[in-house]
């Protein structure tokens, strides 16, 4: 027996204890936010430190966490000199105690002060409004007394004259003291408010709910251990935006790529290696399953007198959709003639079902919401312009570019910008466009071409053969004042019938259209020399069934 409890009591010796948590060296980690990479609707933050370890169990603390971190999406690496395992992590929620506790303290006590003050003008409106019913009952008491002594020829009127000053003096006395306390009074208790308001501000900030990761670690051989903290963040976002500039000599245009970046996560990104992704992790990774599709017939169910009562079914939520589009200043300064100055563009990398924009330089973004932007590309990209109008709807004359996307990327959909050498033309929305496919643009109206458009007659008769018939007559005047040839594109339309017995015809029109469109728009492609007018008229025929009524006309 007794070598039975030797040998058991060297086998405790001998075999390592398991460690706890409790037998872990806690260590809190000094990181810092390194790397961020954001997404349309969220962000992968990156905390990084660095650590000199000997061997032993530690627990790595990585405190003061945004609450909004994705518990799901936390993830720890390591390496370094150091010979090291990762024995697991745990996520916590836990309360930061504010600075603001002496400032409570403080406020409690300046309160504590005032109260008292204000007690103490209590105590003196006391004695002064017993002070004034005081010198009343005397006021009383003299004039019964005063009615009876004034028969046998006392008091004397200066005796009389002393008495009316001392209880005159006094109640007028007691009633200013009374004002002036009440008056003190209203300015010590809105400083009472005002103290107490800032104190529950101080209450309220004082706790403040965090999340905290514990990474266990164990060492084996001494050296430096770097871990990388990642977890991903909502209350982040991207946004595209664009400036295309048209050249002088309409060939090509500058187009300068801007991210617009925003985030409220909590902690404040202070010198960040910035990068930008097209990934939208919101929709998962696969797509969503078909279900069975069921039908059958109908078959009406008996009336059952519990069934008479139902609830209507909840309206659908409508989907949220918001844009936020960046202010811009369309007044520039002077096209210098000196060398324009580059921007630093980012890093393109294709990850076969997203893009990456790695930006150049660190950068800082305050938890705050505002908008910073930031560039991210400068492409230059072929232009063909043209003419355009459409002067049943606009009197003006748009210049229209058929753009070819260049760029090794596909062009996002955001807010454009447009500019024609230094003059700002105005801004539009920029639809998807992959790379290598042809988009349009506006670059606002040119007021060297002219256009106008005016009805001249419109006529309605009943036809023969059972055929009602209305036409319009239309003028259209434009001209040429720039000093080199163009081509202008005229749009308008004919309407489109809904019937078999509606007949739409486009009548002797002095010039050919170039297409006549299945939704009815008509187009005419209308060269003009430098200097030149033309003229366009073109009528509309209408024809339907004598005995029925039309309507859109």
């Amino acid at each position: 027996m007794k070598f039975l409890r030797n040998f058991l009591f060297l086998i405790f010796i001998l075999t390592p204890a398991i460690s706890s948590s409790a037998d872990l060296k806690r260590i809190p980690a000094a990181s810092r936010i390194t790397a961020v990479t954001v997404y349309s609707d969220r962000a992968l933050t990156t905390h990084s430190t660095t650590l000199n370890l000997k061997p032993g169990s530690y627990l790595i603390v990585f405190e003061a966490l945004p609450t909004l971190i994705l518990d799901d999406s936390v993830r720890v690496e390591g390496k370094g000199t150091a010979i090291a395992t990762i024995a697991g992590l745990e996520i916590k929620r836990t309360f930061l105690e504010g600075s603001g506790e002496k400032r409570i303290q403080g406020l409690q006590e300046d309160i504590r002060v005032l109260e008292h003050q204000f007690a103490g003008l209590d105590a003196r409106k006391t004695g002064i409004t017993a002070q004034k019913a005081f010198l009343e009952s005397i006021r009383v008491a003299w004039g019964d007394r005063i009615s009876k002594e004034l028969a046998v020829g006392r008091p004397t009127s200066a005796e009389l004259q002393d008495a009316s000053s001392f209880i005159g003096s006094g109640i007028t006395k007691a009633e200013e003291l009374s004002r002036d306390i009440e008056f003190e009074k209203k300015g010590i208790k809105d400083r009472i408010d005002a103290l107490r308001r800032q104190q529950n501000e101080a209450i309220g900030s004082t706790r403040k709910e965090s999340k905290t990761v514990e990474v266990a670690v164990e060492i084996t051989r001494e050296g430096n251990i770097s871990l990388e903290l990642a977890s991903m963040t909502s209350q982040a976002s991207w946004e595209p935006s664009y400036d295309v500039r048209l050249a002088a000599d309409t060939k090509n245009a500058e187009l300068t790529f801007r991210a617009i970046v925003r985030q409220q996560t909590g902690e404040d990104w202070s010198s960040v290696d910035l990068t930008l992704s097209t990934a939208r992790p919101a929709i998962g990774g696969a797509p969503p399953e078909l279900h069975p599709w069921q039908i059958s017939l109908y078959r009406p169910q008996p009336i059952v007198a519990e069934r008479m009562r139902s609830t209507p079914a909840p309206m659908p939520m409508a989907k949220k959709t918001g844009q936020t589009l960046m202010d811009y200043d369309a007044m520039e300064s002077k096209a210098s003639e000196e060398a324009p100055v580059a921007f630093a563009t980012t890093e393109v990398s294709d990850e076969h079902s997203s893009i990456s924009f790695h930006i150049p330089r660190t950068l800082d973004i305050p938890s705050d919401g505002t908008r910073h932007g930031t560039v991210v590309a400068v492409e230059n990209l072929p232009a063909n312009l043209e003419y355009m109008a459409i002067p049943k709807l606009s009197p003006a004359v748009f210049l229209r570019s058929e753009m070819v996307n260049k760029a090794p990327y596909p062009l996002l959909p955001g807010k454009v910008n447009t500019f024609v050498a230094s003059r700002y033309t105005g801004s539009s929305h920029l639809k998807k466009v992959a790379t290598g496919e042809k988009f349009d643009l506006f670059f606002g109206s040119d007021d060297q071409v002219m256009i106008k458009r005016e009805e001249l007659k419109q006529h309605k008769e009943a036809g023969m053969f059972g055929k009602s018939r209305v036409s319009y007559r239309y003028r259209i005047e434009m001209g040429n004042f720039r000093k080199e040839p163009l081509t202008l594109t005229l749009r308008d339309q004919l309407p489109v019938a809904g019937d078999e017995e509606i007949k739409v015809s486009l009548e002797e029109p002095s010039i050919k259209p170039a297409e006549i469109k299945s939704d009815g728009t008509v187009i005419w492609s209308m060269p003009l020399l430098s200097g030149e007018k033309k003229e366009l008229t073109f009528g509309i025929l209408v024809e339907y069934p004598k005995e029925k009524e039309i309507t859109g006309l």
